[in-house]
């Protein structure tokens, strides 16, 4: 048994046969024209990235309870589809595992450095959640997943991934949004600092490194709730274990929980904050209005949580004075309402609003 067979065996995976030539051409077919079609920014060549999709390895395989349905595994340039998805499945799920085959970059030794935004060091990772949800928009944005709103451990939240990574997607697109979506889905295809140098340029050194972290911990959470759910299903467990094992899943659900919106306030007034010190002029005061309220389409809630409510308000009374010191009036012209009108009207729609207002923004 070589290294990569002994790599895979130790994460689960038992391959099964090879996914024939002709399936592959049709893979290959299917991801060339969404990368060209949807990222026409890139400047992809059709059958250029036809001719290395095809080249790669893709085989039918056993896989582990909680694995995803898909994997790349860069050291053999080979991806593996859980035994059981049609082709369709496979297709949809093949763009996100190819993207991963175009980011890597490896050393003289053959050694991955970087894949997309995640960057190894020796033995440890930094950004591998980020990049992971990165991937995934830009795979949802591709095959036109359809949106939605879901709860996962005690969050309501607008996702663009329900089933795939979908608090970690709710919160790149918010960076997204707010970054441009160009950006993001450019560093993360051709790994490069573009979005990094963005990213810090309007959170901040220090902000942008801990929603980072922030994203890792999420992703390390959810792989601990996974592997105690497979503990469960696989063994026999006393009571004591059981109750030992279901508490620990509460515990961590609650910190995915505390993570997730601590990470969104974060974005939120980052950003907000940072943002409106530069407000200068009449123009400026509206397109932060805007962004704010639109910002609010993107946001995910939870039980007595007020914090955006909260935020929103102090902001739009804060714009409303800079506005007044601005024209000398006490309404906000510009809009055509009264500056309450505005504000509690906005509110009133914070968690209704449709995503149609981000459209242009990704599309």
């Amino acid at each position: 048994m070589n290294s990569i067979e002994q790599e895979l065996e130790k994460n689960g995976i038992k391959v099964i046969c090879p996914i024939n030539t002709f399936n592959i051409n049709e893979i290959a077919t299917y991801v060339a024209r969404l990368l060209c079609s949807k990222f026409p920014d890139f400047h992809l060549n059709y059958n250029d990235m036809f001719n290395r999709i095809s080249r790669l390895n893709m085989y039918i395989a056993d896989m582990p309870s909680g694995m995803s349905d898909a994997c790349y595994f860069y050291k053999n340039e080979t991806i593996y589809f859980r035994k059981g998805i049609s082709f369709d499945d496979i297709k949809r799920l093949s763009f996100h595992e190819i993207v991963h085959h175009f980011q890597e970059i490896k050393d003289s030794k053959g050694v991955l450095r970087r894949l997309g935004l995640c960057t190894y060091l020796k033995v440890k990772s930094y950004g591998a959640a980020l990049n992971e949800a990165a991937v995934q928009l830009m795979s949802s944005f591709a095959t036109n997943e359809a949106r939605d709103t879901v709860t996962y451990y005690g969050i309501t939240l607008p996702t663009d991934s329900p089933s795939y990574y979908p608090l970690l997607c709710n919160l790149v697109k918010q960076i997204g949004y707010l970054t441009g979506f160009a950006v993001l889905f450019e560093s993360t295809f051709f790994a490069n600092n573009s979005f990094f140098d963005k990213f810090k340029f309007l959170f901040g050194d220090n902000e942008a490194f801990k929603i980072q972290q922030n994203f890792d911990k999420l992703l390390e959470i959810e792989e601990k709730i996974i592997k105690i759910n497979i503990k469960i299903q696989t063994k026999d467990m006393s009571y004591l274990k059981f109750k030992n094992a279901t508490d620990s899943i509460n515990r961590y659900k609650s910190q995915i929980r505390k993570t997730f919106l601590d990470t969104q306030n974060l974005i939120l007034t980052t950003y907000f904050n940072n943002r409106i010190k530069e407000v200068r002029t009449a123009n400026e005061i509206e397109n932060y209005r805007k962004q704010l309220s639109s910002f609010s389409s993107l946001v995910g809630s939870a039980e007595n949580y007020t914090f955006f409510n909260d935020f929103y308000i102090s902001k739009m009374a804060e714009i409303d004075k800079k506005y007044e010191a601005l024209t000398g009036n006490t309404e906000i012209a510009i809009v055509k309402k009264s500056a309450f009108s505005t504000l509690f009207s906005s509110i009133r729609n914070l968690f209704s609003r449709s995503h149609s207002q981000l459209e242009n923004n990704i599309n």
